[in-house]
């Protein structure tokens, strides 16, 4: 009787929670984080102390430019030993999502480009698109490999101190238009929504793992390019991170923002601002 061919061994480090992400309720979104392959054990502990919870990831692909990944939260590191290209240097976003085919037609009608077309790589497949407002996001379907099981989540600790999200920050008069396009390309409704109290009419609404702030104060002119934000109510307690004033408006304003222990800025908030500010619409 013929025996089955056994699994190809998966690279060293190699282990996903999720190896099939088929079961996602919806597309999961990440930052994206270039590093050189020799930092990413330190950055990998870096954010795991940030956030408080442990990757749930690691993917060594030999064959697909050298890379190796890691996820924690809602940051992925992609660590490289040559030089990233300028597509990958230019996508803003990392969308782990059910299914490819499925998620491509989805995102059609919404007017998303695809740049790069689907293709079979170890994870499972992927496509690079760029959306309407032109932010440029790689879309991955993971499936397993033969032989591969799933490793068991680790719990995240009691009292989670912080939690990492994604920012994008847009004006005022763009704000609504936004919110409705964020909702159809991660397929999740907004929740969080606020209007906090400040020199400037600022609006916030968490969509899934997307922090939207809508503002003309020195949150869009000055720091429209900080692409991540921490929900606290402890952030001197922030592991790595070091304030950063960028306007003579800090000392006034509600939030502020931080250097962490990468490097990355972040935007910083204390939660109850969607629990004591004016909601929105009021």
């Amino acid at each position: 009787m013929p025996t089955a061919p056994a699994a190809t061994p998966l690279p060293d480090r190699w282990f996903r929670t999720i190896p099939d992400s088929a079961g996602l309720a919806r597309p999961r979104l990440l930052a994206r984080s270039l590093i050189d392959v020799g930092r990413l054990d330190e950055n990998i502990r870096g954010y795991e102390k940030l956030t408080g919870v442990a990757s749930d990831l690691r993917m060594p692909i030999p064959d697909f430019g050298g890379l190796e990944l890691a996820a924690v939260d809602t940051m992925l590191l992609i660590a490289s030993a040559r030089p990233f290209t300028p597509i990958q240097r230019q996508t803003a976003y990392s969308v782990i999502v059910p299914s490819l085919d499925a998620e491509l037609d989805r995102l059609r009608p919404s007017g998303t480009e695809v740049l790069e077309p689907p293709e079979t790589i170890l994870p499972g497949s992927r496509a690079r698109v760029r959306y309407p407002d032109g932010s440029i996001a790689e879309l991955v379907e993971h499936r397993p490999q033969p032989g591969e099981v799933a490793r068991p989540p680790v719990a995240a600790a009691e009292h989670r101190e912080a939690r990492l999200l994604l920012r994008k920050a847009v004006s005022r008069a763009a704000f609504a238009d936004a919110l409705a396009l964020y909702e159809t390309l991660l397929d999740t409704p907004a929740t969080d929504r606020a209007r906090p109290e400040g020199p400037y009419d600022t609006e916030l609404a968490r969509i899934g793992e997307l922090l939207l702030v809508g503002t003309d104060g020195p949150e869009y002119t000055e720091t429209g390019t900080v692409r991540l934000a921490v929900l606290t109510s402890a952030p001197r307690d922030l592991s790595g991170a070091q304030p950063l004033a960028y306007s003579a408006t800090q000392a006034t304003s509600r939030h502020h923002v931080v250097r962490l222990h990468d490097g990355w800025r972040a935007e910083i908030w204390d939660p109850t601002v969607f629990t004591s500010g004016r909601k929105a619409g009021t």
